[in-house]
């Protein structure tokens, strides 16, 4: 035991002497010290830590840290304990507000787990139903984001300074890179246990609860963990009392051991996540930490966890590390996406084989991370939980039948599982059944351009609406329906009208001489062009959406304008695009004039002299 302890303090001293700062040696103590108490508790793990305001002096010591437990805790961070306690207390009272900006699904333990996710500002739902918590919020992303690049940072240099750079690779980024460009996901989480916990399970040689969210990995470059809240009931209604208790995270260390993280309240705990081998050029041997999440036992009477967390994902043009497949983590999450979906495009089996290899931390390989329980079939949900985006979630709070559930964004349309729509932000809702002025289609669905069944007649509630030509211009009831029907007929005898405005000022053309005067001509005949371009090419998009009533209305133009514009043309094409050129017989007229000059300069005196000429020569030789 001595020996271990002697070699465990030359090491960190040997570490010690590399730095070459005295801030940079004392929080290299205070790891060390850390790291050495941690082995004396068998079931809590005291991470590696270095004060916030030492992170630049302390490269070393970060990327150590890194390398041996994949963790690293930041304490010092100025107001982050108050913004913490008073975002994640809103947040409490936020997931209670009755709206759709939460969503909420069933885990194991018969815990729920209610969730306010963000890429950037939070929703204007969000705003409008809890303004206190996205107050609150808005200072701990600060404080988080801030102490994020600061942790980055100093891992790239230490990163650049002690270790040899990696083969280079076109597409290569670094940790520090990574958190200014790729994109940033952020949760907040509120755990409920709304059923009694799962018995004690036996594994590994110990004891202990069914944990409620699994061992596993994340494939984001860096996570940053907020300490959760605990809080129960106390008191008058509604009213919460803070606990004080473990952090629930437990993490594997490079032994294999299963160990509770100790976060004191102020800290901000880091982790390394699968992406950093994967799309980060580097050549340190880091630990990716499994972790697993377990809520407090029911003896602890009715409690509740309210957690924040970062993860920062590569930039979508960074090169996958660990081959030369060329793979880009945007090609990576696009065949995810579709994966997901049950979905595959042209492409995506040379993406899935250059990916087959790629093996991640604990035996897990890439493809595996794509492949998400659950997701193929929305029958394997248990009893009271419909299926909706990528998990099961219950529909135990719903004041609706099940046959008015739907599975849809803050804004109502619906999610179907077979498009390759990502949406984050979908959860179950009851579908109120459309109002009286809805009876053409369902505004709860997203629009569409066209029916892909084929052509479809009258009205049905429950089909999407159709987008007439423009996005904003959506037939979502009766009288816009209608007065579609009359701009298509409109169209259609626009479109026979330009052929004839196109041949009048062809005429205007002729007899207007040269000067502005044929410039101004001739300049209306190009307007009359384009415009009839884009009438054919509307009536055409108009066609393709497969209604009836509007195919019906675009012919009836069509015939109007033939019977008013074209009926007295000799060759005339129904094609529309055909008519965009001159018919023949304008065609003819307008090669008429050229044709008389040619012959009457062939008949000229000159012409006829030199022809006379040409006779009288041939004659003379004869």
């Amino acid at each position: 035991r001595e020996s271990r302890s002697e070699e465990r303090a030359a090491q960190p001293l040997r570490m010690m002497r590399a730095s070459s700062t005295r801030k940079g040696k004392l929080a290299w103590v205070s790891l060390v010290l850390l790291s050495s108490l941690a082995t004396a508790r068998a079931a809590t793990l005291l991470p590696p830590k270095v004060p916030l305001e030492e992170l630049d002096e302390a490269v070393l010591p970060v990327l150590h840290a890194f390398e041996e437990s994949g963790l690293l805790l930041v304490d010092g961070a100025r107001d982050f304990e108050a913004a913490r306690v008073e975002a994640l207390a809103r947040l409490e009272e936020c997931v209670d507000v009755e709206a759709d900006h939460v969503r909420t699904a069933s885990l194991a333990d018969g815990v729920l787990r209610h969730t306010i996710a963000t890429k950037g500002e939070f929703s204007e739902e969000v705003k409008r139903a809890c303004p206190e918590f996205a107050r609150a919020a808005g200072e701990l992303r600060r404080l988080s984001l801030a102490a994020t690049r600061r942790v980055a940072r100093a891992l790239q240099r230490g990163l650049d300074e002690s270790l040899p750079r990696a083969p280079s690779r076109d597409g290569g980024i670094g940790v520090e890179e990574s958190v200014e460009s790729g994109e940033h996901l952020e949760h907040f989480h509120v755990y409920r246990r709304d059923s009694p916990p799962g018995a004690r399970v036996e594994g590994g040689g110990t004891s202990g609860p069914v944990p409620t969210l699994d061992m596993h990995t994340d494939l984001g470059v860096l996570l940053t963990m907020a300490p959760a809240l605990y809080m129960k009931p106390s008191g008058g209604r509604g009213k919460q009392q803070v606990v004080a208790r473990g952090s629930g995270l437990f993490v594997e260390t490079r032994d294999g051991e299963v160990k509770e993280v100790a976060i004191p309240s102020d800290g901000i705990l880091f982790m390394l996540g699968e992406g950093v081998n994967m799309w980060v050029e580097h050549s340190a041997a880091f630990h990716i930490p499994k972790h697993a999440m377990v809520m407090p036992d029911e003896n602890e009477g009715p409690m509740t966890r309210a957690w924040y967390g970062r993860m920062v994902l590569p930039p979508h043009g960074a090169k996958l590390q660990v081959q030369d497949a060329g793979v880009t983590y945007g090609d990576f999450k696009e065949v995810a996406k579709r994966k997901l979906q049950g979905i595959q495009e042209e492409g995506d089996s040379k993406l899935l084989d250059a990916m087959q290899g790629v093996s991640c931390s604990h035996g897990r390989t890439l493809l595996t991370s794509l492949s998400v329980p659950g997701h193929q079939d929305k029958d394997e949900c248990g009893e009271g939980e419909i299926y909706c985006w990528m998990q099961c979630m219950p529909t135990k709070s719903l004041n609706c039948s099940t046959e008015d559930i739907r599975c849809a964004n803050e804004d109502g349309k619906i999610w179907k599982k077979e498009t390759a729509e990502m949406c984050p932000s979908c959860q179950l809702r009851c579908e109120s059944p459309p109002t009286p002025e809805y009876k053409v289609c369902n505004p709860n669905f997203t629009p569409v351009s066209m029916y892909m069944s084929g052509f479809t007649w009258g009205f049905n509630p429950n089909d999407p609406c159709l987008v007439y030509l423009f996005q904003g211009l959506v037939l979502d009831n009766q009288w816009k329906f209608v007065l579609a029907c009359f701009v298509t007929v409109g169209l259609g005898v626009m479109a026979d009208c330009c052929i004839l405005l196109r041949q009048w000022v062809r005429e205007n053309i002729k007899s207007c001489g040269k000067g502005f005067k044929l410039v101004l001509w001739e300049t209306v005949g190009v307007a009359f062009f384009t415009s009839q371009a884009f009438l054919s090419y509307a009536l055409m998009l108009v066609a393709m959406t497969y209604k009836g009533e509007l195919l019906c209305s675009l012919l009836a133009g069509l015939a109007i304008g033939y019977f008013f514009f074209k009926r007295e043309a000799r060759q005339e094409s129904p094609e529309l695009c055909c008519n965009i050129t001159l018919s023949s017989k304008s065609a003819q007229e307008l090669e008429a004039p050229k044709q008389k000059k040619e012959a009457e300069q062939l008949l000229s005196k000159d012409h006829m002299d030199s022809s006379l000429r040409c006779c009288q020569e041939e004659q003379t030789t004869d």
